[in-house]
């Protein structure tokens, strides 16, 4: 029988700590009515925590980010700049969250104006606005280019079945798709001041932190007051199709940049097929993701 010493080395020691976080993560999520995947990145440490981090989910309006990105680089190529005009009409106007479709046709909102809507109120219209400058194509490009081939934008909001790229994908994931460990990796460049370059990567972060929407990874959080800033992008959806198991349920996602007194770390928790289709404060997924954003916080936070 093997010394239990040689064991511990022929396994590993290192894993250890982030396998405990990981169990209690599973163990959150086994009365979980949906499925869930979490990546969660230390940016000090280079520790990273990962529960069904490699599965496809569908984005909702986490893909945001991405369009984000692609504006930055063609604003730092100087094809569009921050000051741009862009005019709101009838046709481009579509529903769900933010309010550029509630209001009258004939303003100009600068591209600047429209990132912290498209951002800050996942404003839909503001989003469609953008991706109609920067196009479906390059916003793609750029994740690959990034090394994220899985995330991936199909087509502007409110066009469901009329995708621009990958149609049969779209089908199944709505607006775009991605996977826990490649939307933290885009959180990581981002923090790390390596999205276009380090001003326009902090330029993207301060938008971050204005999210309105706070309901998952911020929720158990400490606040401001205690020094810690969550910086963050949501996604809420209906799924498109239904399960082999008959259930079509809800889509309800979050990414961060969480800044604390001992360090950074990046944090992305998706979930699909969630049985609870409430769109409130209350729903499941967001329960469950915010006790997730908790464990991770707690352990980061260990001396």
């Amino acid at each position: 029988m093997l010394h239990a010493l040689t064991l511990v080395l022929l396994m590993g020691a290192a894993p250890a700590v982030p396998a405990r976080i990981e169990a209690r993560i599973a163990s959150r999520l086994r009365s979980f009515h949906g499925v869930m995947g979490v990546a969660a990145i230390h940016l000090d440490r280079g520790e990273s925590i990962a529960v069904n981090a490699d599965t496809r989910f569908p984005t909702a309006s986490s893909i945001k980010t991405a369009v984000m990105v692609e504006v930055f680089h063609q604003i730092a190529a100087g094809r569009l700049s921050r000051n741009q005009l862009v005019g709101l009409t009838d046709e481009v106007k579509v529903g769900g969250s933010g309010v550029l479709g509630n209001l009258r046709a004939g303003g100009q909102y600068s591209v600047a104006d429209l990132l912290y809507l498209m951002i800050a109120l996942s404003d839909n219209t503001a989003t469609n606005l953008l991706v109609g400058l920067v196009g479906t194509e390059r916003v793609n490009d750029r994740m690959s280019g990034y090394g994220l081939p899985l995330t991936r934008l199909y087509r502007p909001t409110f066009r469901d079945g009329r995708a621009d790229v990958w149609p049969d994908e779209e089908k199944e994931f709505g607006l775009g798709s991605s996977t826990p460990r490649e939307m933290a990796r885009l959180m990581e460049r981002i923090a790390r001041g390596e999205a276009v370059s380090r001003e326009a990567s902090d330029e993207m972060v301060a938008i971050l932190a204005r999210q309105q929407y706070r309901d998952m990874v911020p929720r158990l959080l400490p606040d401001t007051e205690a020094g810690v800033v969550v910086a963050n992008k949501t996604g809420q959806d209906d799924e498109k199709t239904v399960s082999p198991g008959g259930i079509r349920g809800a889509i309800r996602n979050d990414a961060a940049i969480v800044t604390t007194p001992k360090g950074r770390y990046v944090l992305a928790i998706f979930s699909r097929r969630v049985r609870d289709t409430r769109y409130c404060a209350d729903n499941e997924a967001l329960v469950a993701g915010a006790d997730v954003s908790r464990l991770v916080f707690e352990h980061f936070m260990r001396p």
